[in-house]
């Protein structure tokens, strides 16, 4: 008797090599840098002339957050990016307003998204693929979130003030469905 030998079944899906230490650091100080960027001329869209001051302070707090991001820096460049995005600004009323206060709204959070990416992981280690994807798709939500944001700020501010509740409900409706897309985008797989 013969016995006859099944060959073993592979594993076909592609190894997915982890980022190098240069990329995946690049990208986020990049992020860091256009959410400052963001942030200043959002702010400058209605005081010109505070360019300059918001600047040189985000520039200022954008190189002590990529230093020490797990530190006091990335705290004081949240604090100095919602401060150069609110200070020369009125009530939004338009949708333009709205959409540059989404833009610097989105810009703080994906700056504080990229910090605490460069805090977790140590400075020359590589990044995992997963984390990666996860990273990746917080982000994408955070900008969908921003978008959506904009949305019901112009919807809110365009409408009689007697449709205040339905606004104010899809409002929550929206906040719902963008909690449980964040949920979905996040969990392990």
């Amino acid at each position: 008797m013969s016995a006859s030998v099944t060959p073993a079944v592979e594993d076909v899906r592609p190894v997915r090599r982890p980022v190098a230490s240069r990329t995946w650091r690049g990208a986020a100080v990049g992020v860091v840098a256009a959410g400052g960027v963001t942030v200043v001329l959002a702010g400058a869209a209605d005081l010109p002339g505070f360019i300059p001051y918001s600047a040189i302070a985000v520039l200022l707090a954008t190189l002590w957050a990529v230093r020490r991001p797990g530190g006091w820096g990335a705290f004081a460049l949240l604090v100095v990016q919602v401060l150069a995005a609110t200070v020369p600004w009125a009530v939004p009323t338009s949708l333009v307003d709205w959409a540059l206060a989404a833009a610097a709204a989105t810009a703080v959070v994906t700056t504080h998204l990229s910090l605490a990416l460069l805090a977790a992981w140590p400075v020359r280690a590589e990044l995992p693929r997963a984390s990666l994807d996860r990273w990746v798709r917080q982000g994408a939500v955070l900008v969908l979130v921003g978008v959506v944001a904009a949305l019901v700020g112009a919807l809110a501010s365009r409408t009689p003030i007697s449709w205040g509740p339905f606004v104010g409900t899809l409002a929550l409706l929206l906040l719902a469905a963008l909690a449980w897309t964040v949920r979905l985008a996040t969990r392990r797989r």
